[in-house]
């Protein structure tokens, strides 16, 4: 059976060349420096200090079909080699026009934006690979789009769990109505004495904004605010649900930007989200610079405040430089 296996892999490392057009290699970088100074129970106060690669090859077959393979790398720095489970880029897209279909293991980065209550910013540092799907559907003034990352497979040691999401996003001249949703669900292993309880987490956000960039000559201006819910079930208990109002800006101008956000409700239980929203009311500022100005590097190095009522003011410091060629 290993030696079957292993030659359909080299057959069709064969094939693919093939039939397909010449390969396009691909390589990123990214540098990470994230130093946390957060003396609260609701955060954890580290440095998360590190590089990662991404580099492979995809093969085109015609301008909607390609298959991609590469490994996506992160060392993080006084660690050990394979500290961080290294992650597998294998997948298919299909994108056209109006759909963009994902299946594999993919980079989420370019696929998603979702606030940091749902999906906490350190995903793209330790596992920026959804493994799953993803589906797309964009026309004149919408789109919607569907996904599910499937981040751990039922054994005796390991509990299956299942990350997945919607979001739409409808828009009439600057004005945008956008909405995302996630769930995740923990389940138990497969061991005749496991005592852990099956675990399910989500959150609703239905949000209205406008992108001013033009109206008042900034390279981005972008205010949103709306409503959010999550909850909480560990069975065999019922829901727990929380509410709360989030706000968001966005603003950049040449080299400089700033983001703010509050958020004012209930705790959020969500495992993949920031933890720093498990407190209920949080406030969070970005300053930061872009120097590069370039295409093929985006950076932010900033400086970031972050207000929890009752526990002062807690600090970030952040220097990251992402380059893709």
């Amino acid at each position: 059976m290993k030696r079957s296996i292993i030659h359909i892999v080299l057959l069709s490392l064969c094939v693919i060349p093939g039939v397909a057009q010449t390969p396009r290699f691909y390589l990123g970088f990214d540098q990470i420096l994230d130093n946390r100074e957060y003396f609260t129970n609701y955060g954890y106060p580290q440095t998360i200090f590190g590089a990662r690669i991404n580099t492979g090859a995809s093969f085109s077959f015609d301008s909607v079909h390609q298959i991609h393979v590469g490994i996506n790398y992160m060392y993080e720095y006084g660690g050990e080699l394979l500290g961080v489970t290294p992650q597998i880029d294998l997948y298919y897209s299909y994108r056209s026009d109006r759909l963009d279909f994902f299946v594999g293991s993919f980079p989420r980065r370019e696929l998603m934006d979702y606030p940091l209550l749902q999906l906490t910013d350190s995903l793209d540092y330790y596992r920026p690979n959804m493994e799953g799907a993803s589906v797309r559907y964009s026309w004149g003034w919408g789109t919607v789009h569907g996904w599910v990352d499937w981040t751990g497979r039922e054994t005796e040691e390991i509990r299956e769990s299942i990350l997945a999401g919607f979001d739409a996003t409808l828009k009439a001249g600057i004005f945008y109505f956008n909405t995302m949703a996630t769930r995740f669900h923990l389940a138990r292993t497969t061991a005749a004495d496991d005592s852990n309880q099956i675990r399910d987490d989500g959150s609703l956000v239905v949000m209205a904004g406008g992108d001013l960039s033009e109206r008042v000559g900034l390279d981005r201006l972008d205010l949103s605010s709306g409503w959010v819910s999550t909850y909480l079930r560990v069975r065999p208990a019922g829901y727990n649900w929380n509410h709360g109002w989030l706000t968001q800006l966005d603003l950049r101008k040449s080299i400089f930007g700033f983001r703010g956000s509050w958020y004012m409700g209930g705790p959020s239980p969500l495992l993949y989200g920031d933890r720093l929203y498990s407190h209920g009311d949080y406030g969070r500022l970005d300053f930061y610079i872009d120097p590069f100005r370039n295409p093929r590097i985006t950076s932010k190095i900033g400086w970031s405040l972050h207000f929890l009522p009752g526990e002062g003011i807690l600090h970030s410091q952040q220097i990251l430089i992402h380059i893709n060629l």
